[in-house]
Formats: structure tokens, sequence, C-alpha cells
């Protein structure tokens, strides 16, 4: 099981971690949702067209969420 680094859940309304920091030596998973929240309280995060660019909550390495309508 793998638990979201956001909020320590493994299902989250019945979703599984879905995406993954692209630092190969982090490589911590998220529920997309909880990414969103979290990008979107970060004021450094950026949004272009319809995904979402920020810092990995561990590693500080760079992170996107692509699709944001799904999540708002």
């Amino acid at each position: 099981s793998v638990e979201c680094a956001i909020c320590y859940t493994y299902l989250l309304d019945g979703a599984l971690p879905d995406v993954v920091c692209d630092n190969p030596r982090c490589a911590r998973p998220f529920h997309g949702s909880c990414l969103y929240e979290w990008l979107r309280s970060v004021p450094a995060s950026r949004q272009a067209f319809n995904t979402l660019f920020g810092s990995c909550t561990y590693c500080s390495g760079p992170i996107s969420l692509p699709n944001i309508s799904h999540y708002q």
C-alpha cells in the first residue's frame, strides 16, 4: 500500500495516489486532489493552460499536475 505524501491515506474518496514526484530520488505519491490544494496554497506555484507547476512537499523538486480542471 502506498500512502499520499500530503494526507497520509491510501484511499481518498475511493481514489489511489496517482501523481508521483518527478525526482527519482524522492518519487513520493500524491492524490491529485491533495496536490492540487497544496500547489494552490503555495505562492510560488504557477499555472500554464491546464497544468499547475510547483515544488514537491518533500524534496522541493519540480512537480506538475496536468488536467487541473478535473480537480476544480
